[in-house]
């Protein structure tokens, strides 16, 4: 009799407790998940609806709740102005939020103008999102291209300065690239089904779309002149190719190698400006140069030197009209601006303080206008008006109060297990002691090549407030640094760059600046990666983990994401279904997964299939492991509204402060 109670009890366990599970376990589990898990609506939706009422029940009854989400509320409804454009006739145009729940464009006729809005409030309600304005040179007209709830998705819209505006290009099943455009009646673009993508031109009146090319792969166009298009192929993220095409015949050329051209526009005399490695040895950053497309690819006097900045260069602005390019570059994350000309010649232009540049709008005449903001100044536009060495700031956005001035940021450098130091961004409150007492974040960047920048961070200036310490790494594989530090994590480099990332949580601890009891892990996208990785390869090291829009598994992200790119993400991840992607895939180590980790998705996410996330929070839980999964129905691979990312941002910061909180 005692027998069979003691096997009774052994059965009832076994039902209720977690299981360990090998490899060929959660391939099992899968086997069931799989068929479903991005395809019947129907059963995804009611596991979301469980899933996001457990998660949020769980989180708003946590201590930190209230006063999180009522304080983030007022902060994050600091409001911005950036992403500007000027045309030739000096109106400003410019991206602003003033009230609402996204931003809307706006113009001003000068600096300081009363600024008269283009784009609907409404928009929000209905789920659209603008993003990708194109001005026409004449200034009549300008293109706003449009998507839905987050999904990337873009459609064109043709704007009036007073407003009104006819849908040009409209089909939900494709993304319209930026129009390029070539007179009033019309306009090159390129149209993208996630399956192949086309180069096409559009003749307003006639409302005709004339496709003009296409092959496999990732290509993108980049400019445009005398019947000639002029493009770039991604092979991977550090491997690209520029190309030509002839608009008649459609015909392709290519007028370089294989390398990194990450740029590229037509002068007036038809050579191209381009930013590429050709011209820098291993340790170098990118230069601008001039190629001849005239010319042989290889051949002497094909590609020239123009500029060299001795320094990473995120953008490169080239402006036919007045031959000179503005170059933004950047130097450990804060930005400078220089003109060059054609000759070569450089000259630096003023700037408005120690901060970071975003865009930067030139028109025909000379005039530039670029958004800027830093760790204390919100998001703002500046003027620098042609034959002016004088700034003239476009606008300026109310801070409500809140004190940004001592936000506390360096720029330091760790060690990581080879020896190799690591550059990184650190937060310290007012007042932090090296005792080991201070709750901690470590936040890891998307990409893989992303850079963390000391952008102005509304909810950062939040947790110094609190006593909260912040680092932001940027692991082999970041941009920022040169083309060799951005290839570095290719293939079974990833292994040491995710090693790099480890590293921090080590730092941290080394300086006294937290414990991993106080420590918590964050990332989205491909930051989500890597927390989903630390999850299963160093659980020792922080209290509690959150992936947002996250990797879990290599070949699966690959196999349900935009196919252009796919061979470019084996180029940088590894062979589908390779044992290297297996290995570089969490998912498959999940048991091991012992800290309690916020795993969120969007349902409309274009990047980062939402069946990701979804379904390694669907093992974790069969694991018996301490997973919350919340899936947001109206957003993409972020949030799309302003009320939506205070609740994103007071969901992770109450769900960690659970954790590593006094």
């Amino acid at each position: 009799m005692c027998r069979v109670v003691v096997v009774s009890v052994i059965v009832v366990l076994a039902l209720i407790l977690p299981v360990a599970a090998s490899a060929d376990g959660i391939e099992s589990m899968l086997a069931e998940i799989d068929p479903w898990v991005d395809a019947d609506t129907t059963r995804v939706l009611a596991y979301i609806w469980e899933q996001n009422a457990r998660t949020e029940e769980r989180i708003t009854s946590s201590p930190y709740w209230k006063s999180t989400v009522d304080e983030l509320g007022d902060i994050l409804g600091i409001d911005y102005i950036g992403s500007p454009d000027i045309d030739n006739n000096g109106r400003i145009y410019f991206d602003m939020r003033i009230t609402g729940e996204q931003g809307a464009l706006f113009y001003v006729d000068e600096p300081w103008g009363w600024p008269i809005q283009v784009t609907p409030n409404g928009w929000a309600e209905d789920g659209l999102n603008p993003g990708g304005m194109r001005l026409d040179p004449g200034g009549s007209y300008l293109y706003q291209r449009v998507m839905k709830h987050g999904d990337e998705n873009w459609d064109i819209y043709r704007f009036a300065p007073d407003g009104s505006y006819e849908i040009l290009l409209e089909d939900r099943g494709v993304s319209l690239g930026t129009p390029h455009i070539i007179d009033d009646g019309s306009f090159y673009f390129s149209i993208d089904n996630s399956e192949q993508i086309w180069f096409a031109k559009y003749e307003i009146a006639s409302g005709i779309v004339d496709t003009l090319y296409t092959e496999p792969g990732a290509f993108y166009l980049i400019d445009h002149m005398d019947g000639k298009l002029l493009a770039v192929r991604l092979m991977s993220f550090s491997e690209t190719q520029l190309f030509e095409v002839d608009v008649v015949s459609g015909e392709a050329r290519d007028i370089t190698d294989v390398g990194l051209y990450w740029s590229g526009d037509y002068t007036a005399d038809g050579r191209v400006v381009t930013m590429c490695d050709a011209l820098s040895e291993d340790d170098e950053f990118l230069k601008l140069a001039l190629l001849d497309p005239a010319k042989g690819i290889g051949t002497d006097g094909a590609l020239t030197l123009l500029y060299d900045p001795r320094a990473e260069m995120d953008e490169a602005y080239f402006k036919r009209a007045t031959g000179t390019v503005v170059a933004v570059l950047n130097r450990d994350g804060y930005s400078e601006l220089v003109r060059v000309d054609l000759d070569g010649s450089a000259e630096t232009l003023p700037a408005p303080g120690v901060g970071i540049v975003g865009t930067v709008g030139v028109n025909d005449r000379g005039d530039i206008v670029f958004d800027f903001n830093s760790p204390s100044d919100p998001p703002t536009a500046y003027l620098l008006a042609a034959g002016d060495s004088e700034l003239q700031q476009i606008g300026r956005v109310s801070t409500f109060g809140f004190d940004f001035s001592g936000v506390d940021v360096s720029v330091i450098r760790y060690p990581s297990t080879d020896g190799t130091m690591i550059p990184a961004l650190l937060y310290i409150p007012e007042g932090a002691k090296r005792d080991g007492s201070n709750p901690c974040i470590v936040d890891y960047h998307g990409g893989p090549p992303g850079q963390s920048r000391p952008y102005f961070q509304r909810n950062i200036a939040w947790a110094l407030s609190k006593g909260i310490c912040f680092i932001y790494p940027n692991v082999r594989g970041s941009t920022g640094y040169g083309p060799a530090w951005e290839k570095a994590d290719n293939l079974e480099g990833r292994f040491q760059a995710l090693e790099d990332a480890e590293a921090a949580l080590d730092y941290i601890f080394d300086e006294g600046w937290s414990t991993p009891e106080k420590t918590a892990i964050w990332g989205a996208s491909y930051g989500g990666y890597t927390v989903n990785y630390l999850a299963v390869h160093a659980p020792e090291k922080f209290a509690c983990g959150v992936s947002e829009v996250g990797v879990a598994d290599v070949d699966w992200v690959n196999q349900h994401t935009d196919q252009t790119f796919a061979a470019g993400w084996e180029r940088e991840m590894g062979e589908l279904g390779s044992d290297l992607t297996h290995s570089l895939s969490p998912i498959y180590q999940a048991d091991s997964v012992v800290r309690p980790i916020l795993v969120t998705a969007g349902y409309n996410d274009p990047r980062v299939d939402p069946s990701g996330p979804r379904r390694f929070a669907m093992v974790l839980e069969r694991l018996g492991k301490d997973v919350w999964y919340f899936e947001d129905v109206e957003a993409g691979h972020g949030a799309a509204l302003k009320s939506s990312g205070v609740r994103d941002l007071s969901r992770k910061y109450a769900f960690t402060l659970d954790y590593i909180g006094e």
